[in-house]
């Protein structure tokens, strides 16, 4: 193994999402999988703030146009970002996840959905424990008190409504657990995404465009599975809402498979149920993804340390006995308001001073 894929894994464990290391070696092979050794090279040098081709290979006895030539064809890989910045393209590093593992879902194979799994046990799983967490739950809007004030960030509407384009793709989890045999009864294709940028969606192949109201039946067509909406952990500049099971998502495996509660950040709200109305029918136990549900004395009890908030249980109640409660004010705690402010607060829970470094 070129220890390239050494330097390039320990250059991404200090991005605050973190990519932590193994014994086997399994995330080297991973990183091998996508990136070649003069990838790996460049991406050592790239940090998470946007830069011209010509800073990032500034002393190397390369020119421009080979440079830049490389790095875009990192991003059409979806190894890296690619932006515009003053009539440029500027180029950044991205994190394993959410990010660069994401943008793998129209090329994923066997080998590597392989190696994804056992890495994700034997270390990456730890990763999603970090505060704060990478997701948040968001509750089904429907299921929300209307007595109460909500938070923007608590409606998935708010998201769609605020967007130009929108468009679906299929769940990179469930790709790859199928792929390793292991598929789970979930629908594959209802990433939703959107973007303040019209006909964003228009010219990829990865990505199928979708109308605002498609997107939200998209949405409307996931709460009927039972999934759980979850978007990323701050408030300002998402563009994305996906719709996870704990049988395959990523981030809430975590929950079910290794028993961390911190794997996804929850929402304002958590189920109760009115025992006077609840009948016992247990409906609502196999609804609950985190198994926060029991029946007790022919009735439905909620353990409020596993509920998330998502609402899922609500929907399918035939005699409405349960409903959502807002946490107390002491209790709710806002997700951080940008991207840069998660970063920040990551790299501190993590040890580091500079929410950006890669170095």
């Amino acid at each position: 193994m070129d220890p390239i894929y050494k330097r390039l894994a320990i250059h991404l464990d200090k991005i605050p999402n973190g990519f932590p290391a193994t014994e086997s070696g399994v995330e080297l092979k991973l990183l091998a999988e996508l990136f070649s050794a003069e990838e790996a090279k460049m991406a050592c040098r790239m940090s998470m703030e946007p830069q011209a081709a010509s800073e990032i290979g500034a002393d190397l006895d390369q020119d421009e146009r080979e440079i830049t030539q490389l790095l875009n064809g990192m991003g059409r890989k979806g190894l890296i970002e690619i932006s515009r910045s003053k009539n440029k393209l500027a180029y950044n590093l991205m994190p394993f996840v959410v990010g660069f593992y994401e943008r793998q879902n129209a090329r994923i194979s066997e080998k590597f959905a392989h190696l994804f799994e056992e890495y994700y046990h034997e270390a990456f799983y730890k990763a999603m424990t970090k505060a704060p967490s990478v997701h948040r739950v968001i509750p089904i809007e429907q299921t929300i008190p209307i007595d109460v004030e909500v938070m923007p960030y608590e409606r998935a509407s708010e998201y769609l409504d605020g967007a130009a384009s929108w468009g679906v793709l299929p769940c990179i989890c469930r790709v790859q657990k199928r792929l390793i045999g292991e598929p789970c009864d979930h629908s594959e294709e209802n990433c939703v995404v959107f973007s303040s940028r019209p006909g964003a969606f228009e010219r990829t192949d990865a990505i199928r465009s979708l109308t605002k109201e498609e997107a939200r039946e998209i949405l409307v067509k996931s709460e009927e599975e039972g999934l759980v909406h979850s978007t990323g952990n701050f408030q300002d500049g998402l563009s994305y809402i996906c719709n996870c099971c704990t049988c395959s998502c990523g981030v809430l495996r975590g929950i079910a498979e290794h028993g961390s509660l911190n794997s996804v950040g929850r929402s304002d709200f958590y189920a109760v149920v009115d025992a006077d109305l609840c009948t016992g029918c247990e409906v609502c136990l196999p609804r609950c993804q985190f198994k926060a549900l029991s029946i007790k004395d022919d009735k439905s009890v909620v353990q409020v340390e596993r509920c998330f908030g998502c609402g899922l249980c609500i929907t399918t109640c035939p005699v409405e006995a349960i409903s959502l409660k807002q946490k107390p004010a002491a209790e709710i705690a806002a997700p951080p308001i940008t991207e840069a402010d998660w970063y920040l607060e990551r790299a501190q829970a993590r040890g580091f001073s500079d929410s950006s470094s890669s170095e």
